[in-house]
């Protein structure tokens, strides 16, 4: 599973997707989006979610489906935590939020926002992931590679016991659910992402 080239990839798209949902498509801050998309490979960067981004984006109007998708004022129809999907009454802020708490602390992580967002924030644990994955490419680049494995190994843990758990039925909901295109090849591009960590993974 050592590869530099991967790593680097794999930690800049998990940087550009939680910069994604922190950022919610704001004006005043949507060139940081843009910028980290074009850090992505040039295999990510021609998908179709990518390039409308760089190129054609009626800002507004999707910023008002991200919002209608994922925050409210109703009930969003694609709630992106982890405690909606595996709760058997769909509520925020069950044992998952806490679980990924503890995770992200083992690696000195702490969400600062934790008394107004719960932990279990797709944005929080995308994160996550973008910070381990981090830590194993510097790791591989130092030639420190029983320290890199043991990084891959926790994104792989991560990703089997709470994102793949749950990341497909986010999916198929914004897919289901959104009235702007942008947004369904947006799912694209996180079923793309997730599948290729799967089978780089071997999950």
């Amino acid at each position: 599973m050592r590869n530099l080239d991967y790593e680097t990839d794999i930690s800049n798209t998990y940087d550009f997707l939680r910069e994604l949902f922190f950022n919610e498509l704001k004006h005043d801050s949507f060139e940081k989006v843009k910028i980290k998309a074009l850090n992505l490979s040039l295999n990510l960067q021609s998908v179709d979610f990518v390039r409308h981004l760089l190129n054609d984006i009626n800002l507004d109007e999707a910023r008002w489906e991200y919002n209608r998708l994922f925050i409210g004022p109703k009930k969003p129809p694609a709630s992106p935590f982890e405690s909606v999907y595996r709760s058997k009454k769909g509520l925020l802020m069950r044992e998952f939020a806490y679980e990924v708490r503890e995770i992200y602390a083992n690696v000195g992580l702490e969400v600062q926002a934790k008394d107004h967002m719960p932990d279990d924030f797709l944005g929080f644990e995308l994160q996550y992931l973008f910070y381990i994955s981090s830590l194993a490419r510097e790791s591989l680049k130092n030639e420190k590679f029983s320290q890199a494995d043991e990084l891959i190994e926790l994104r792989k843990e991560f990703l089997k016991e709470h994102i793949l758990v749950w990341i497909y039925k986010f999916i198929d909901d914004i897919k289901t659910h959104s009235k702007e295109k942008i947004w369904v090849e947006f799912g694209e591009f996180l079923t793309s992402v997730f599948e290729l960590e799967k089978k780089h993974l071997g999950l």
